[in-house]
């Protein structure tokens, strides 16, 4: 009997590329009036070679990725000559800034009333490697167990964050579905534990792994139909 349905979060319940783009610029801009130095003494090459350079020097940042953003912004604005503690002060109003833009999402179609009909049947969980938070969106009021990468410190596909999930909402992995966007991240990685999976692919790709998901679908809205099916068959 499935108790537990989890959700990855970007590009399941939302369009991400465009959203933390926006959001990007919205920094620089931000940096553009209140560092300066920033945007004059990095240009976009000296930015991204920054990224390489502290996953250098702390791989274990690639999971916790408000970590690695904050590690980020705080050697770039060292290096364009602020001193330690304007750095860090600056690093953290700038990162509100990102942040604020970074939850400007807009649900895809049916979201919020899939989320809404589920969750008077099963406990929900958001299983997420990103940094958006479901209580800042409103959605806390549909997911009983919430995880992140960065709070677990492992990303998906490892088994640390299905597993929280799991451990948290008290359900053994059999009696589990997830549902996300991503081939490897999300459906191998739940499959990986022993999860049921389904994979929403909005884009109509071909399934590129071996190990296949329980079953596809590409408009949130044919869950709930694809849930009963897949029930009646078990």
């Amino acid at each position: 009997m499935l108790q537990l349905v989890t959700f990855d979060l970007d590009n399941t319940l939302w369009e991400t590329e465009s959203v933390v783009a926006s959001a990007e610029r919205t920094l620089m801009a931000w940096f553009a009036e209140h560092a300066p130095l920033f945007v004059e003494r990095l240009d976009s090459e000296a930015r991204k070679a920054l990224r390489h350079e502290v996953l250098a020097s702390d791989p274990a940042l690639r999971h916790r990725v408000t970590d690695f953003r904050l590690a980020v912004m705080k050697l770039g604005l060292l290096r364009a000559g602020y001193a330690e503690e304007q750095a860090s002060e600056l690093t953290r109003r700038g990162f509100e800034v990102f942040l604020e833009g970074r939850h400007a999402v807009t649900f895809f179609p049916h979201a919020e009333r899939l989320l809404q009909g589920l969750s008077e049947n099963y406990q929900l969980a958001s299983i997420s490697n990103g940094n958006a938070d479901v209580r800042k969106l409103g959605l806390d009021k549909y997911f009983s167990v919430i995880v992140s990468a960065d709070e677990v410190g492992l990303s998906k596909p490892d088994p640390a964050p299905f597993l929280t999930a799991l451990q948290r909402a008290g359900v053994e992995p059999q009696r589990a579905l997830h549902i996300g966007d991503h081939p490897e991240d999300d459906i191998q990685g739940a499959r990986g534990v022993g999860m049921h999976a389904l994979w929403f692919n909005r884009h109509g790709a071909e399934w590129p792994l071996s190990l296949q998901p329980d079953g596809e679908v590409r408009c949130l809205g044919d869950i709930p139909d694809w849930i009963e099916r897949f029930k009646a068959n078990r």
